[in-house]
């Protein structure tokens, strides 16, 4: 009886240690598995993305799409302005060039010509200055043309400007004296702001030529944001999808091994 019992005992404790067996054995090929899984899945999406990415950067050098667009963003917005401020730059001037088929010198009260001529001097000095700051901030070689241009045009000037109260800054932005300007003989400004080969004739239709070509530069912003955001649109899903593709291929390895 005792034997038997010890027959029955060993064979038990037999077929516990060989579950216990199949069951470790069985756990080891699940993580084998698994760490494939995780690596092969991993390593082809990995080499996928940065081959995507490759392709989404091929036109800007090493700048992401998402920099790519606050870049643009930044530009364009820098250029809107300048736009804007050589449009306006150029039609304040258009009003002593009789552009329109009047002029502020038609004015006959010297007292109301007095205060016109300066209120649009004045307009046109802030509009001018801001027009050179936003050549200056660019850093786009055409604009620094530009700028040198209008530095140009007002140093040839530079001793007629000063008598009726304008000086030139160091920076090539414009200083107004109202008072001067006021006092100035008003055939001096004439002299200045009229005129086929004038100052302001000059600077008008350089003023022209830059809100031409900040238009220009503008629309080609524009399409360059629509195309990065056009990239990094088509980016995100394709590592949103592979990222659920990863996870879906990779909880079906595990409840098969589990099965």
């Amino acid at each position: 009886m005792g034997k038997m019992s010890m027959r029955v005992g060993n064979r038990l404790n037999s077929t516990i240690v060989r579950a216990r067996m199949k069951r470790i054995a069985k756990t080891k090929t699940f993580t084998t598995k698994r760490q494939r899984t995780q690596k092969s899945t991993s390593g082809s999406s990995g080499q996928s993305i940065s081959q995507l990415l490759s392709k989404l950067n091929a036109n800007s050098g090493k700048t992401s799409s998402a920099e790519q667009l606050l870049a643009n963003r930044t530009q364009t917005l820098l250029y809107s302005g300048m736009e804007t401020a050589a449009e306006r730059v150029e039609k304040r001037l258009g009003k002593f060039l009789k552009t329109d088929g009047t002029s502020v010198f038609d004015e006959e009260d010297e007292t109301k010509l007095k205060e016109n001529v300066t209120d649009h001097i004045e307009s046109f000095v802030n509009d001018y200055n801001y027009l050179m700051k936003r050549l200056a901030q660019s850093g786009d070689i055409v604009d620094s043309n530009y700028a040198k241009k209008l530095k140009n045009y007002a140093n040839a000037e530079n001793k007629e400007l000063r008598e009726i109260g304008i000086t030139i800054k160091g920076d090539g932005t414009l200083e107004l004296d109202e008072n001067k300007l006021k006092a100035a003989d008003i055939s001096q400004v004439k002299k200045l702001f009229t005129g086929e080969d004038g100052f302001a004739k000059k600077v008008s239709n350089l003023s022209g030529q830059i809100g031409k070509y900040a238009k220009e530069k503008v629309t080609e912003l524009e399409k360059s944001s629509a195309q990065a955001s056009s990239n990094y649109n088509r980016y995100a899903r394709y590592v949103n999808n592979s990222q659920s593709y990863n996870s879906s291929y990779y909880n079906n390895s595990y409840y098969n091994s589990k099965a």
